[in-house]
């Protein structure tokens, strides 16, 4: 933004006044991105639940699964955290509750080998980089710490929003990298 901002105004003394602009622009957009309900600081309303294709208890299932990771993988680089396969879930429920109408529709998905549609709860905006390898594996944060108390849930919201202060405090505590390209692309 910086280089493309000095092509547009070379050396006239408007960098300032356009820096200035571009900033107050992404503030702004930033500002009503985080308006909405879920998506404020500390102390907001928690998010309504989204309805699922199929009902999911994760405080049931951490009783078996204490690590978030022995269902969810993250792919390669760790950008993405995956949702369990259908296959990993009916490796219990090909005799566990079988006859419950939820699993009924599991199987469903499993034998046309269909990806159960899930509703995704938590994303962050695009011009951020976040990667699960190096938080989780690297810098030993815990999955809760950003999603919130996820094993004592029957339903998932969005209940923890990772606003920019959530993340720089986080990083001066940790000692993390605190510049700007250490997080964002633009």
């Amino acid at each position: 933004m910086l280089l493309r901002t000095r092509q547009i105004a070379g050396n006239s003394g408007n960098i300032l006044i356009l820096a200035c602009l571009a900033m107050a622009t992404g503030g702004i957009a930033l500002a009503q991105q985080n308006s909405g309900a879920g998506v404020s600081k500390e102390g907001s309303k928690v998010e309504v639940p989204k309805p699922q294709p199929i009902p999911f208890s994760h405080k049931l299932h951490s009783k078996f699964f204490p690590d978030c990771l022995a269902c969810h993988q993250m792919n390669g680089n760790g950008w993405t955290m995956n949702y369990p396969p259908e296959s990993k879930c009916m490796s219990c429920h090909s005799t566990i509750d079988v006859e419950s109408p939820a699993i009924a529709r599991l199987a469903a998905y499993f034998d046309q080998h269909k990806v159960v549609p899930w509703v995704k709860i938590d994303s962050l905006p695009d011009e951020v980089f976040f990667s699960h390898k190096t938080h989780y594996a690297k810098a030993k944060v815990g999955c809760s710490t950003c999603h919130g108390p996820v094993a004592e849930r029957d339903v998932i919201t969005l209940e923890r929003v990772t606003w920019m202060e959530f993340c720089t405090d986080c990083h001066k505590q940790k000692k993390g990298p605190a510049n700007c390209r250490s997080c964002h692309n633009r």
